[in-house]
């Protein structure tokens, strides 16, 4: 995986990615019902400490461990 590849998670919308987000930051594993992309992204990320600050921002999020920290 290349870093900041804009198009890797074009097939998934905002509200997923956020939702994926928010899930491996608070460390919910996958469902079983994810699909192929929804499993890529989050491996992407969970992966990837950069890569998620990346999409973090994609959507929106500036400082992803900042605002996850917040939302408790």
């Amino acid at each position: 995986m290349r870093y900041g590849d804009p198009m890797r998670s074009v097939i998934l919308d905002e509200h997923a990615r956020r939702n994926i987000i928010f899930d491996v930051l608070d460390g919910i594993p996958p469902s079983q019902d994810e699909s192929v992309e929804e499993v890529e992204f989050r491996k992407e990320i969970e992966n990837d400490s950069r890569n998620l600050e990346y999409r973090a921002e994609e959507v929106g999020i500036s400082n992803p461990l900042f605002e996850f920290s917040s939302q408790g």
